[in-house]
Parts: C-alpha cells; structure tokens; sequence
C-alpha cells in the first residue's frame, strides 16, 4: 500500500489542499478501495472524446485476464520530484513505462458471460459486444491486447464498436453500471466537462496547438469541481485527475513520451527538460480521469478490474 500511497504524489495532495485543506500527507490513490492491493487484471475503460475537431464521440473497451504478478503493472506512477522532468512521468523507455501503458504480458484473456452496461444516455441495456475480428489495440492507452470487447480505432466516425455508440452515452457527469456476471455489479462516473487550454480536442487536424521549442510551458483553464469524499481526503468513484500526456506519432505506431500532472488543478507547469525532450510533433491529450480499483473473481484468481471514465481532448501539437 505503501507504492499506493505514494502515487501522483504532490498532484493529488496540492489537488486536495486546493479543494477543501487537506493535508497533502492525508490523501491516498485507492485508499479503501477493493482491489488496490491486487494484481492488474482487466478494465472497463469508459471515454467521452473530443479529436481533431470530429464530432464527439463515445469510446468504450473492456477485457479482463489472469496470469501476471502482481508487480506487472501498477496504478498511476507519481510525478517527478526531482529536478529532471518535475510533475511528468517519463513513459518513452517501454521498459520503464507505467499504467496505463506498461505492456501486458504473460496474460491469459478472458471471455466474459455478460458484457451489460446501463446508465446516462444509454437506452436500455448496451451490449458490448466482441466484434469480428476482435479489437486489439487501445483506446487512449498505447497497450494491444489478446482481444477486447467494444473498440476500434480513431477516426470521423470511429471504427468497430465505437462507431456504434452515441456521444450521449458517455456524457460527462454520467453514472453507468457494469455487470460481467460477477457476484457484484460495477458502478463508476465520467467526470464533468471542462473547456481544455488552447482548444485540445476540437482544433481541426490541420491546427496544431502550439508548443514553445523551449523553456517552461504553463497554461491555465477552468477546472470543474472535483470530489473527495465528506472528509476532504478521500478517492471516491467521483474523484477525477487531470493529467496532459505527449503521444509521439510515427509510421510505426504510437509512442508516449511523458505524462504531466498539474501542480494545482486547473494550472499545468510543463518543465523547459520535457519541453526539449519532446519530438517536434506528435499528439497531445488533455483529460479529466476518474480511477476506481475494483475488484473481480479472473478465472479463479482474485484480481484488480479497473473503473475508468474519461473526459478526454486530443489534438496534434506542434514545437515552435
């Protein structure tokens, strides 16, 4: 727990201090939370989109699996407190990377008997449904899989499953429930919407947002309210975390270069080291995430299921 207790470090503490004067030493990432000592073993990972300027749109994958230690691959890394890249994670070493981009391996996917969801926006129950061939790749993480159900990749509609669904069914602010025939069923949120610094998410692909080629880069926006509990210092299922990650994009796919955390919500410091490391262009993401640790019955094994809704804008950028 003590890894836990530790992750994103001064983000959430000064996001604590910001929203009601907890003591930055009182918060802790998935504190209480069923499978926060567990093994990563599947998501249900839930997003209302923004890109390029393309329509809004409702991205969900799900996928469960058993086999990995329970070291494989953590929640949320803390940002640097050091003095090289302070408030960022460096991800561009696969070696080194962290959730949600650390590869899976070793892993055993699972079929599910119910695939279920209801809540805001969803007429009924939405079945999410295994399509042919199967997903294989992320939505928004940079991991492939063995399989998901739901998926599909980016575009203006997306393709396979994601082309299917409504924005409405991923409104911001929207309560939703899961059930894979466990003996509970998953109830997670998507945070509210906010206006993202510099239009990330609904600039045309042809209008880079502009990065400076160097030195610190700080901007503001309006964050929306968040939640911690009636102590102040608690990981609810409402409680969301901002974060600004840079996606380098080649021909040979995509690769994170470095997730940045907000000293205090609603301002971003990027340090002028990241700034230097970074590639003259690439892809730049601009979220609010909620992050509940669950925990589900993995073919045997007792293992993390992840609850992940995402208010996410994604635009390419561009160094100036």
């Amino acid at each position: 727990m003590n890894a836990m207790k530790a992750s994103l470090g001064t983000v959430l503490l000064l996001a604590a201090v910001n929203c009601g004067g907890t003591d930055v030493k009182d918060f802790q990432y998935g504190g209480g939370q069923p499978g926060a000592a567990l093994a990563e073993g599947g998501e249900i990972r839930h997003e209302n989109v923004r890109i390029f300027g393309f329509p809004e749109q409702t991205w969900i994958m799900l996928y469960q699996y058993k086999g990995p230690a329970v070291s494989a691959n953590a929640p949320f890394p803390a940002g640097s407190t050091t003095a090289t890249f302070t408030g960022c994670v460096d991800e561009r070493d696969p070696a080194a990377q962290t959730w949600p981009f650390k590869p899976i391996t070793g892993a055993t996917y699972l079929d599910l008997p119910k695939r279920d969801l209801t809540g805001t926006g969803i007429t009924g129950t939405l079945d999410i449904i295994k399509t042919d061939p199967p997903n294989t790749a992320g939505n928004s993480t940079t991991r492939s899989y063995d399989f998901t159900y739901g998926g599909g990749a980016p575009g203006n509609p997306p393709s396979g499953f994601n082309g299917t669904l409504t924005a409405a069914e991923s409104t911001p602010g929207g309560h939703y429930t899961l059930d894979i025939g466990q003996d509970h069923t998953y109830d997670y949120y998507i945070p509210e919407a906010y206006t993202t610094p510099f239009n990330i998410g609904t600039r045309a692909m042809s209008d880079a947002v502009p990065v400076p080629a160097s030195g610190d880069w700080e901007f503001d926006w309006t964050a929306p309210a968040n939640d911690f509990g009636t102590s102040g210092k608690e990981h609810t299922k409402k409680t969301h975390f901002n974060f600004t990650l840079f996606v380098a994009a080649d021909d040979p796919g995509l690769h994170p270069q470095f997730m940045c955390f907000p000293e205090v919500e609603g301002h971003q410091k990027v340090p002028a080291d990241v700034i230097a490391a970074l590639p003259a262009g690439g892809l730049i993401v601009h979220a609010d995430l909620s992050h509940y640790m669950d925990k589900a019955d993995a073919g045997g094994e007792s293992r993390r299921f992840d609850l992940v809704g995402i208010f996410c804008n994604i635009s390419l950028f561009s160094k100036m």
